[in-house]
């Protein structure tokens, strides 16, 4: 039962942070075509209204994470609380084993990545807390550090065989998977995303005039 409450509860925000995303830029790009400021030059209307939606998907995905924020820390608890409840129970058949061996191997992946992120972060303070990742039965895990920004590590063999641990920053607004080898640059990429957005919003608050 706790594993089908964790796992609705993870699918669940998720979910939500993808739809909160496509709604936000929605309105930011209703709202950048409909108020686009008078004056402004024709060829930059297309590029004025990607950025009103950028700025509002992420003002809403933000805004919906302060009242997801309970139910995120929810999701990454039950894993602790599951693996300790079924531990030395004996399955009645192959769907509960299963489960069991799910949970496990979810909690196996997000401990290993917290275990292994002295290779990017020495603090041991931020990225060593097992409790802040989420792990998959892939393997993969990944570290929720803002909204639309995502830490994440998966293991791959080298070309003599040997398993590399590696971590990456994915976000919404880049696709493109950015490799992390040490907390500084999750630092610079984060700060540099801050300053991007301020500046589209300022340049963007005229169109509420």
């Amino acid at each position: 039962m706790r594993t089908l409450v964790r796992r609705t509860a993870a699918a669940l925000t998720d979910a939500a942070d993808a739809v909160t995303l496509v709604a936000g830029a929605a309105t930011g790009a209703w709202a950048g075509y409909t108020y686009v400021p008078a004056g402004l030059d024709a060829a930059l209307h297309l590029p004025f209204t990607g950025a009103a939606a950028l700025v509002g998907a992420f003002a809403v995905n933000a805004a919906t994470d302060l009242l997801l924020a309970p139910a995120r820390r929810f999701a990454q608890v039950i894993p602790a609380h599951a693996h300790a409840e079924n531990h030395g129970i004996v399955p009645d058949g192959l769907d509960e084993a299963l489960g069991q061996v799910a949970v496990a191997t979810e909690d196996d992946a997000a401990r290993r990545a917290a275990q292994s992120a002295w290779r990017v972060d020495l603090s041991k303070g931020l990225l060593s807390n097992a409790a802040r990742w989420r792990g998959y039965t892939t393997g993969d895990a990944s570290y929720y550090l803002a909204p639309g920004a995502v830490l994440h590590h998966h293991l791959a063999e080298d070309q003599y065989g040997v398993l590399q641990h590696h971590y990456t920053l994915l976000t919404a607004e880049d696709p493109t998977p950015v490799p992390i080898t040490n907390i500084g640059q999750v630092h610079h990429e984060l700060a540099l995303r801050a300053r991007e957005t301020a500046e589209t919003a300022a340049e963007a608050a005229p169109s509420a005039v």
